[in-house]
């Protein structure tokens, strides 16, 4: 220890307080120190030990030990400390070499010391240091240090000592006498003290440790406490405002306590012993047999629920009761809470109220039958013509010009809306209602007719509910004596539905007269009654030339008797729309018509006639005539290319086979017959749209006209043409779409190419046979019932391929679905693209079967 411990913490003399005193400081420390609000690792060795009581104990160890002993901080302030050594305090301190010594005792001492160890460094200054660990929780705090001494089974090195006191200039006598003050320990007892030092280390964690452990629960029970009493303060206040009083009851503890509020609805004051009988005696007598059943009850599980009268200084009040009882498993009684609430001003409100509506109600029979009467006769009068104004849609209105005062009927109020008495009966209020386009044109009409003019317009309005409406109003005005307008009255007709009708009228005319559409009537028996604008532009004739000729007028000769059947069919009460056909012109030209036919009604759904719309569409023919020939050409021109792009890949391919055929390694390799198959894949692809360049179908193929020279194709590619291998060929004429062709011509292409590779070894002779059919065909001429059981589901194919040879047929050990060959993988994938189902047959040779439809079909 080389730090000169705290005035306060080495003062040796003892401090003799009384065990009050004591506790009292052991709780401002707990407060102080230990607040919740630090954190363990926030602490210091100060705040976790009382140095005062520490010090006469280390003061006692060092006279039984003479083993110098401290209690340094992690910041190397010495807390307590005994037993310190002249010849650190007056001169290893003093220097500042020597002193660096010390430090350096301190700093090897700290480092990598565990709990429930010790650690023993000889500093510098050749005098020996040792420390254990003080921690608290897992938080390092302190040392326990004890040091400058000498073990006595060494020997001092005296010569040491005095040449340092010469190198640092220290009074040689003095320092030799300050280092025979060292105390000389044994081993032994150094190993002793230091046990006892480890023990007082961990004693002191443990006892830290339990007092912040303390602080936090006595910090936390304060703070329930201030809670608690504040919560009940706020219960208190809360209750007063309410005049609501609470109770509880703990049969175990034999207590019943009241709120404040309870002791004064019942004026009962604080302190009095609370007893039912204490209770019972404040109830209105008339009341308190009702009280004590409806108790009785409560404690029998029964809800207490009730109001009733008490009596306090002399006055009666209202109150209302509820309690909550708590009962044991055997039923009785154990505890309890409830509330009272002071009612009696509600019960007077109550009370006067109900005189009040009392009193009220006997005016209110009074009045309302002397109404009545005069009601009735006055209902009967307005009742008639308001149905009559109902039924027309005409409601009147009464303006007093003096008052500003207007008057609408039932009838005006449901064409203006239902507010419009509400929002103020008014002649402004009126105008609000107006269209704003037709405002001012009412308004002038108004004050025309106040000028002597008759009043009769049309306009329009927009109703509460948001909907526009058109209005026709008629009204006339009264005059007074001097000729001065005090009255205006009149009608208001809805005429929306009317005008809207004659609009619609008008537009279709106007439709049907600007249509380049001919719009044609004609009645039952063929006769042409209304003719149109467009109908002239499209045929040439006028109105006057046309109207009372036969509809058929405008069909060649030839379509004559298809424009009767047209109209025959309408009258049947069928539709037609868009049907094109051929039309004759006033000049003889045939013209392209699209025509649609619909029935004419009266009003009595009765057929009276048909009309007809037609729609020139010869320019249109003629342009989906002239873009098919451009089409037909663009994709025999594409289908041209394509053909010779794959030929280009079937040469390159050809080229590259006789390149590595050339070579030696390559004789006998699958390389040579790899770029042989894929130049026959490419083929076959470029053959199909070779044929559709050739052919007059743009979208399908003959696909047995391909399939012949397929085959031929592939006899030629593998040297074939004079063999023994036999080809049969047995195809019906079927067309297929490019998405069926494609994928079925490589399937064809890879199973021949099979057939001639491997079916025949060694020049062996044999026939290879294909048929193509229609599936009703193949079943009737083959004896073939259908699909496998695994295509099944399938239902519906249109067509069956099958290709087979009488070869020595596909090994039992290669499984057809899951084949290693890439041929026979692709086969499977090309199938399965055209939504087909093949099937493998391996007697007497190998038979490939395959059902599949047409994509496009």
């Amino acid at each position: 220890m080389r730090e000169k411990p705290r005035d306060s913490g080495i003062e040796k003399k003892r401090d003799e307080e009384a065990p009050g005193q004591r506790e009292e400081c052991l709780k401002l420390r707990l407060q102080n120190g230990f607040s919740s609000s630090r954190r363990i690792e926030n602490l210091e060795l100060a705040d976790i030990i009382d140095i005062q009581a520490i010090q006469p104990l280390m003061n006692d160890f060092y006279k039984l030990t003479h083993i110098p002993i401290g209690l340094n901080d992690l910041n190397g302030n010495v807390l307590v400390g005994v037993g310190w050594q002249d010849i650190c305090t007056k001169f290893h301190r003093v220097h500042p070499e020597t002193c660096k010594h010390c430090v350096e005792s301190n700093i090897k001492l700290s480092l990598g010391v565990t709990p429930g160890e010790f650690k023993m460094y000889k500093c510098k200054n050749n005098m020996w240091d040792i420390v254990t660990p003080i921690l608290v929780g897992d938080q390092h705090v302190g040392y326990v240090f004890g040091g400058q001494f000498f073990f006595e089974d060494e020997p001092v090195d005296y010569e040491f000592f005095r040449t340092q006191a010469r190198q640092y200039g220290f009074n040689e006598e003095e320092y030799m006498a300050a280092l025979e003050k060292v105390p000389r320990l044994s081993r032994e007892a150094v190993d002793t003290g230091m046990g006892f030092f480890m023990t007082f280390a961990n004693m002191l964690s443990q006892i830290s440790y339990s007092n912040i452990k303390l602080a936090h629960s006595l910090e936390e029970r304060n703070v329930l406490v201030d809670a608690l009493q504040e919560n009940k303060k706020d219960f208190d206040r809360a209750q007063a405002v309410g005049n609501i009083g609470s109770w509880h009851l703990d049969v175990c503890k034999n207590e019943l306590k009241w709120s404040d509020e309870n002791h004064r609805i019942f004026g009962i004051p604080k302190g009095t012993p609370l007893t039912y009988e204490t209770f019972l005696s404040t109830v209105y007598a008339d009341d308190r047999e009702y009280v004590d059943k409806k108790w009785k009850a409560g404690l029998k599980g029964e809800p207490y629920d009730l109001e009733h009268r008490v009596v306090v200084d002399g006055k009666i009040k209202w109150v209302r009761e509820k309690a909550y009882l708590e009962f044991d498993k055997a039923g009785s009684v154990v505890g309890g809470f409830g509330i009272t609430q002071d009612i009696t001003e509600l019960k007077k409100a109550e009370e006067a109220l109900k005189k009040a509506h009392e009193s009220l109600e006997e005016k209110v029979k009074a009045r309302t039958s002397e109404l009545e009467e005069a009601y009735k006769a006055l209902m009967e009068s307005e009742k008639s013509l308001a149905e009559a104004q109902r039924m027309a849609h005409l409601g009147n209105w009464d303006w007093n010009i003096v008052t500003n005062g207007l008057h609408w009927s039932d009838e005006s109020c449901r064409i203006f809306g239902p507010s419009l008495q509400k929002l103020g009966s008014t002649y402004d209020s009126f105008l609000n209602y107006v269209h704003p386009e037709d405002r001012d044109c009412v308004d002038k009409a108004v004050k025309e007719a106040l000028d002597g003019k008759p009043y009769e317009i049309d306009y329009r309005i927009i109703s509460a509910d948001g909907v526009e409406r058109i209005i026709h109003a008629h009204g006339e005005v009264i005059f007074d004596e001097e000729n001065i307008p005090v009255r205006m009255r009149g009608t208001v007709q809805d005429i929306t539905e009317r005008k809207k009708a004659e609009e619609k009228i008008q537009s279709l005319a106007n439709i049907v007269e600007s249509s380049d559409d001919a719009i044609i009537t004609e009645s039952l028996d063929y006769i042409i009654t209304s003719w149109n604008k467009g109908a002239e532009q499209i045929y040439g004739y006028s109105a006057e030339e046309i109207l009372g000729k036969p509809i058929y007028t405008l069909a060649p000769p030839h379509l004559e008797e298809e424009t009767k059947k047209l109209v025959e069919r309408v009258k049947q009460g069928k539709k037609i729309q868009q049907y094109e056909t051929l039309r004759l012109r006033k000049d003889g030209r045939i013209i392209n018509v699209s025509i649609t036919l619909s029935p004419v009604f009266d009003i009595y759904g009765k057929l009276t006639a048909v009309s007809l719309i037609y729609r020139d569409i010869t320019k249109r023919k003629e342009a989906e005539a002239a873009l098919e020939k451009i089409q037909e050409a663009h994709i025999k021109e594409i289908h041209h290319r394509i053909k010779n792009n794959l030929q280009v890949i079937s040469s390159l391919l050809d080229l590259q086979a006789e390149k590595f055929s050339t070579l030696e390694v390559c004789h006998t390799s699958e390389v040579v017959e790899a770029f042989t198959e894929s130049q026959n894949r490419v083929a076959s692809m470029a053959l199909i749209h070779e044929e559709l360049y050739k052919g007059d179908e743009l979208k399908t193929l003959d696909f047995a006209a391909y399939l012949q020279n397929l085959t031929a194709n592939l006899f030629e590619s593998y040297n074939l043409r004079n063999n023994d291998i036999v080809l049969k060929l047995d195809l019906e004429g079927i067309h297929l779409g490019m998405d069926t062709a494609i994928p079925l011509g490589i399937i064809v292409n890879e199973l021949v190419s099979n057939s001639l590779k491997h079916a025949f070894p060694a020049g062996r002779a044999g026939e290879i046979s294909i048929k193509l059919c229609k599936n009703e065909s193949f079943a009737v001429n083959y004896d073939i019932p259908g699909p496998c059981p695994s295509c099944m589901e399938k239902k519906g194919f249109h067509y069956v391929l099958t290709v087979e040879d009488n070869g020595k047929g596909i090994p039992e050990e290669i499984e057809f679905p899951n084949a290693d060959s890439l041929g026979l993988q692709l086969v499977n994938i090309l199938v399965e693209q055209i939504d087909g189902c093949i099937e493998l047959k391996r007697n007497h040779g190998t038979k490939f079967t395959i059902w599949f439809s047409n994509v496009e079909t």
